[in-house]
């Protein structure tokens, strides 16, 4: 038993041995035997077998005799048995067809494609050669990308001359239309001019202007922004005229509002300042003035100081722009307001600051309430006039 056993292992170890030895002869031996395809000294491909290749020429001389008129073939090319390193060298089949075909002496009637006595293609006939131009004619018409299209017209003379022409020298329609793009794009003088004459509708932004409107409101000097504008847009309908991917001529056909423009609209002060001296200022805060404007403990006391409860409001002595709004040392929270002509209010120690730099304020609006920051010893606001930065007494001209 055990020896029937030991025999049945040794033939599967033959069998798996012969498979394997044969695959090898397989590839190293005869799987890459071919035939080499020359004429003259050029190879031209590699092919497996030499039957393969008979109907593969046979079919290729009666394809050429379907297309072409007065066919001329001359069988110039050579086989010769040779090994190739890698397999996927030779071809068969469609793929052997077209080598043939270009690279082959097979000579047919044709023509030459011409545009203004320039050469262009050589095509079977006449047919060929205006599908060609109806492609470059698509091409150009969807660079132009118009909204409607009027006319597409060829520029050029395009004229057809009989030749006898190798094979290898005819191409596809797309590769004769890619190399016409391609040789007009980098050229000054293209092979073919295609003229096109379309509308083009496209969206316009508008954008708004700036209107000034005087107001008696406001201190000379100073602007104030009402509308800060916004963006219209219409629709501009065009007639284009352009040559490949240029443009030669625009007329501007219709233009319509599609949604209304809104102006910027800007304030202009013309209220001339009151001088100081003839001013009535508000007293910026309820409360007795707790210490007056002179020297005070060996200093300049440049203010007044007006006692008030915390959180009392802090109203705007008189018109004017808010020209600082922020911290300040000593004086804390500060509020300074510029009246024009020189003329200067400050207002220090706030708890809060309501007011924003560059606000244009009326006399009597709030702009802050009483605390005590900066160098203060209690809630009380310290209330400054200036003319020219030089500090006036502000009892003199609080009414």
């Amino acid at each position: 038993m055990n020896i029937l056993k030991r025999n049945k292992m040794n033939i599967f170890v033959v069998l798996i041995t012969i498979m394997i030895t044969v695959t090898i002869l397989y590839f190293n031996v005869f799987r890459f035997y071919g035939y080499k395809v020359s004429i003259g000294e050029n190879t031209i491909t590699f092919v497996r077998n030499k039957s393969e290749f008979n109907k593969t020429y046979k079919e290729l001389q009666s394809d050429v005799k379907l297309k072409y008129s007065n066919v001329i073939v001359v069988k110039d090319f050579t086989l010769n048995k040779v090994k190739v390193d890698d397999d996927s060298m030779f071809i068969s089949g469609n793929e052997l067809k077209k080598v043939m075909l270009k690279k082959f002496n097979i000579v047919v009637d044709a023509f030459v494609m011409k545009s203004d006595n320039r050469k262009i293609a050589c095509v079977t006939n006449e047919n060929q050669g205006r599908e060609i131009l109806k492609s470059i004619k698509d091409h150009y018409n969807k660079a132009a990308k118009l909204n409607s299209v009027k006319s597409v017209d060829i520029e050029n003379k395009i004229i057809y001359e009989r030749i006898k022409v190798s094979t290898g020298e005819l191409y596809e329609n797309s590769q004769i239309v890619n190399e016409v793009i391609k040789y007009n794009d980098k050229s000054q003088t293209p092979l073919i001019g295609v003229k096109i004459v379309g509308n083009k509708d496209e969206s316009q932004i508008i954008h708004p202007t700036t209107v000034m409107k005087p107001s008696s409101e406001i201190m000379s000097g100073v602007n104030k922004t009402i509308s800060k504008g916004i963006d219209g847009s219409k629709i501009i309908s065009t007639q284009i005229t352009t040559i490949n991917k240029s443009i030669i001529n625009e007329k501007l056909l219709t233009s319509k509002i599609i949604k209304q423009v809104q102006n910027k609209e800007i304030y202009v002060g013309t209220k001339k300042p009151t001088l100081l001296v003839e001013a009535s200022i508000n007293r910026p805060s309820r409360g007795s003035i707790s210490s007056p404007f002179g020297t005070r403990w060996g200093k300049m006391h440049k203010g007044i100081d007006i006692a008030a409860n915390f959180g009392a409001n802090i109203s705007a002595a008189l018109d004017g722009t808010i020209s600082y709004a922020g911290w300040e040392s000593g004086y804390g929270n500060v509020i300074k307001i510029d009246h024009g002509k020189g003329v200067e209010t400050t207002y220090a120690h706030c708890s809060v600051i309501t007011a924003l730099k560059g606000e244009v304020v009326k006399k009597g609006t709030k702009i802050g309430e009483v605390g005590s920051t900066g160098n203060s010893t209690g809630p009380h606001l310290h209330f400054e006039v200036r003319e020219n930065g030089i500090p006036k007494d502000p009892q003199k001209y609080i009414k």
